[in-house]
């Protein structure tokens, strides 16, 4: 081989590494996205939220490039103000997701550049961040339903058809006390009789009350409203949950019916009518990948979540003296045939 040929065949070699080196730096790398996703306390349908919307993402086109942040303030709203005021300066965050009234609403209010993605209202219209469902014509969007709480009492309403339903709620809550007000409506529309009392969590200096008052409180406002109906309606409430035995104490005590979210099923709630949470969570995902590739969030309806769903605890039923009917039977996803401890 001569000098000149020699030459030449470097050169290409040459050429080639630098053609292959220039194609390496140039190639795109696949875009990493952060999404913090924020609750304002630990409730078991936020887990459920977040399992769904877990579920989404990994099932998405953004799967392996999505960091999941998790923030609970374990009900400091201080600490959650504290957080979204944080949030407000960081630049790494691409989308918030946030699980419940009390977050989302201060999100709404706080960040305006971030698109946030929300699920898990108690009352959506009466909590202010509804007011148009076919979009906020700002940065957020999310999942819900129109008007579920009087959906599930209506459909109780059919199934049972009560002449008086009872409720407690904590004053303060934008969620119970929207859904006081849709409940209220619906009574004078439908024709029965609506029994409700509130009480605080928090005394005047915005100081939470201890555990023993806080169930002192609860076991007096039952006694208030649960001999005078036909049937009791339990609100979504981590505080309810936590204290459902002196719901259920007072239903056996006077032998009344209870309905309500389906989180309480298993405590001896007798009929569960609520929102599929995990769906909704993974309806939530795909929203966040639209927007994370590009869709405006002011582009996306809110009221998508039209999964419901139907239980019925057998046990609970018997204890406080109800028989339900085929129908209700045969309407019932889910038949649960004891309580659990």
């Amino acid at each position: 081989m001569n000098k000149s040929t020699l030459l030449f065949l470097l050169s290409v070699f040459l050429f080639a590494c630098l053609y292959t080196a220039a194609g390496a730096v140039d190639k795109p790398v696949d875009e990493l996205y952060r999404i913090v996703a924020v609750q304002h306390q630990s409730f078991p349908p936020y887990e459920q939220d977040l399992k769904g919307f877990k579920k989404g993402i990994d099932q998405s086109e953004l799967k392996g490039r999505v960091e999941l942040e998790l923030y609970n303030a374990d009900n400091d709203l201080k600490a959650l103000d504290q957080y979204i005021q944080d949030l407000k300066s960081r630049k790494d965050v691409n989308l918030i997701f946030s699980m419940g009234t009390q977050a989302t609403q201060r999100m709404i209010d706080q960040i305006k550049d971030n698109p946030i993605v929300f699920t898990d209202l108690g009352a959506p219209e009466t909590s202010g961040v509804v007011t148009d469902w076919k979009s906020s014509g700002a940065n957020y969007t999310g999942v819900e339903s129109r008007n579920y709480v009087g959906i599930g009492v209506n459909l109780l309403h059919e199934l049972i058809a009560f002449k008086s339903i009872g409720m407690v709620y904590l004053t303060g809550s934008p969620s119970h006390e929207g859904a006081i007000k849709i409940i209220e409506a619906l009574g004078r529309e439908v024709g029965f009789d609506f029994v409700a009392k509130g009480f605080a969590l928090r005394d005047e200096n915005n100081n939470k009350y201890p555990d023993d008052v806080v169930r002192k409180k609860l076991r007096e406002a039952l006694e208030q409203v649960v001999p005078r109906v036909d049937v009791f309606y339990v609100q979504s409430s981590a505080t309810f949950e936590q204290n459902f035995d002196l719901f259920f104490n007072c239903f056996k005590k006077y032998s009344v019916p209870s309905a309500g979210e389906q989180l309480y099923i298993k405590k001896g709630l007798v009929i569960g009518i609520g929102r599929h949470k995990e769906r909704f969570g993974f309806q939530c995902a795909e929203y966040a990948v639209k927007i994370l590739t590009g869709t405006d969030p002011a582009t996306l309806p809110m009221d998508v979540g039209k999964e419901f769903s139907f239980a019925l605890n057998i046990e609970a039923a018997t204890i406080v003296g109800y028989n339900p009917s085929i129908d209700i039977l045969g309407a019932a996803d889910q038949i649960c045939r004891e309580i659990e401890p």
